[in-house]
């Protein structure tokens, strides 16, 4: 290990790439949980990038990319490999030139004043923050991205899920991603290669999203029955809505109904009296069923085992088997012998845990 490690860094020196060894995950996560991973780089630029993939692909180094650390459930045991954290320029957020016509210098701007419906394009960096993404927006004039206000990840991260809330996605606003695959090549994804189904991956696997365009609406005034929300009145209602403790947001996604709807997750789990439902460091929340949280020293087997009872009562009660929006890292069956006894401890609780009261629904 301490060879590609000492190989690792000297093939970024002088790069706009930070490297370093044995970082705690916990400090990474909203979770607040995860042991150390042999290697974290925050990349900054595109080369930088380019040359910490090409380095893990020569070397045999697995690697992943973790945005904010929402979503995610690392391991104690940590992660063997190399974290890509995108940050400075690829973390940029901006508004893209309105491209006019042609002349014999080439593409001429155009400087006429956007009226309402008028496409506005944003240009965002992997790396950023889908807050700060809706902050822009607002504070710039434009309308469409006010859902993605108090999301606690990073459009990078968010493409993975489709990520939204109040009945938006992002696959209702990118227009096109430019990606680079692990050999380090950049390709620009658009139209039908970009997936937009609920809750999942807009992009494949294995490639690392750069740069973003959304295309959003210029502000115009509305009536008070059509007024869009705004990003702050949006913020307002997650924070009084969702738990202080840390958490990964949302664990499971919502459901299909036979209608082809979706029923809030929220709603089944505290339909089946789990609020309160704690395995050691590991609750359901109070306020907001739909997300486990860490109550004080959780590790990676307590919230693990309490999401098995969760899924297990549901089934039983609902006949619904619930599927996790949280991933769980280095990946299902990595875990060894801390997954083993997952399983023990949640075979033994599982006999009685359709027990308990039932709650009024509240769900997201």
């Amino acid at each position: 290990m301490q060879d590609w490690r000492r190989a690792l860094s000297e093939a970024v020196a002088g790069s706009a790439a930070e490297v370093r060894l044995d970082e705690p995950m916990a400090k990474h996560t909203t979770f607040r949980i995860g042991g150390p991973a042999d290697a974290c780089v925050l990349v900054s630029d595109r080369p930088a990038l380019v040359k910490v993939l090409r380095f893990c692909r020569m070397n045999g180094v697995r690697w992943w990319l973790l945005g904010r650390g929402s979503n995610v459930l690392v391991s104690d045991q940590g992660l063997r490999g190399v974290v890509i954290n995108l940050g400075g320029k690829l973390a940029e957020v901006k508004e893209q030139t309105i491209q006019g016509f042609q002349d014999s210098r080439g593409p001429v701007p155009d400087t006429r004043i956007p009226d309402s419906s008028t496409p506005r394009i944003l240009s965002v960096g992997g790396g950023a923050a889908l807050d700060e993404i809706a902050s822009f927006a607002e504070q710039h004039g434009l309308v469409g991205a006010e859902f993605l206000a108090g999301i606690p990840g990073t459009i990078g991260g968010g493409l993975h899920s489709n990520a939204g809330a109040f009945g938006r996605s992002l696959g209702d606003v990118v227009t096109s991603v430019t990606v680079v695959d692990a050999d380090g090549n950049e390709r620009v994804l658009v139209g039908a290669e970009l997936r937009r189904e609920y809750r999942q991956p807009m992009v494949e696997d294995g490639l690392v999203a750069v740069e973003v365009t959304m295309e959003l609406s210029q502000e115009c005034r509305m009536s008070n029955v059509e007024r869009r929300m705004s990003a702050d009145e949006i913020r307002k209602q997650r924070w009084a809505k969702h738990p202080k403790e840390p958490s990964a947001g949302s664990y499971f996604r919502n459901p299909r109904t036979a209608d082809g709807g979706r029923v809030p997750a929220g709603r089944l789990i505290d339909g089946c009296g789990l609020k309160g439902k704690a395995i050691r460091g590991a609750g359901v929340s109070e306020k907001h069923a739909n997300f486990l949280v860490n109550t004080g020293r959780a590790g990676f087997v307590d919230v693990y085992e309490l999401a098995q009872v969760v899924k297990a009562t549901v089934e039983q009660e609902t006949g619904i088997l619930l599927e996790e929006e949280v991933q769980c890292l280095p990946g299902p069956g990595e875990f060894k012998t801390q997954n083993a006894e997952c399983g023990r401890q949640s075979s033994r609780n599982r006999t009685g845990a359709a027990s308990g009261r039932r709650g009024e629904a509240d769900g997201r």
